[in-house]
């Protein structure tokens, strides 16, 4: 891998301007990201490679309409978003399917070992559960916002523009999503 393929603003202006290697590393790149927010939803298995599909199609037809570089991770995130909600539309539940273990969520597995001993190990992985499960138990705004605020790192204004809501529904939704968590881990705590 080149220096260049590691920096996702270079990638950008190379696709921009019809690099076609450049945009296939940068959709790669992105891949992950997505299958990761995705995964975490009340998607089936079977339908994420389609959503993620759709979202990569979408970012490679549109990605010279990206005008900031910078905030390309916020707008494959909206696209990603927009893409969801497609599905949801088309797929109208008579309920809502919530998964119960979110094992699917790349970015829990990431959790640093730092050589714990056996007990330590378990208790982590207990922890790791619990969290999974917790997470899955939030409504679907509260979960979205606290994923791309907690496992991307975005702002409260890119998760805005993201879900075309303002920030203070962002911040609203994120403390809400923080305290019921408080509240499912609790126990566990004790």
């Amino acid at each position: 891998m080149k220096q260049d393929d590691k920096n996702p603003q270079m990638l950008i202006a190379k696709a921009q301007n019809g690099n076609l290697d450049a945009l296939e590393i940068l959709l790669k790149n992105t891949e992950k990201q997505l299958y990761s927010i995705l995964s975490c939803l009340s998607v089936p298995e079977s339908e994420l490679g389609d959503i993620i599909q759709e979202t990569l199609l979408k970012i490679s037809k549109n990605i010279n309409s990206l005008k900031e570089p910078k905030n390309f991770c916020a707008w494959a995130n909206k696209i990603l978003l927009r893409e969801y909600y497609n599905y949801l539309r088309k797929n109208k539940p008579k309920f809502i399917v919530i998964k119960n273990d979110i094992s699917e969520c790349d970015d829990l597995e990431n959790i640093p070992d730092n050589k714990r001993a056996p007990i330590e190990d378990c208790i982590g992985t207990e922890l790791v559960n619990v969290i999974r499960n917790s997470l899955s138990k939030l409504n679907e705004p509260y979960k979205m916002a606290i994923l791309m605020r907690e496992f991307d790192g975005l702002s409260y204004d890119e998760i805005a523009k993201i879900t075309n809501t303002n920030v203070g529904t962002v911040k609203s939704r994120i403390a809400r999503a923080r305290c019921q968590l408080k509240e499912y881990i609790k126990p566990y705590m004790e």
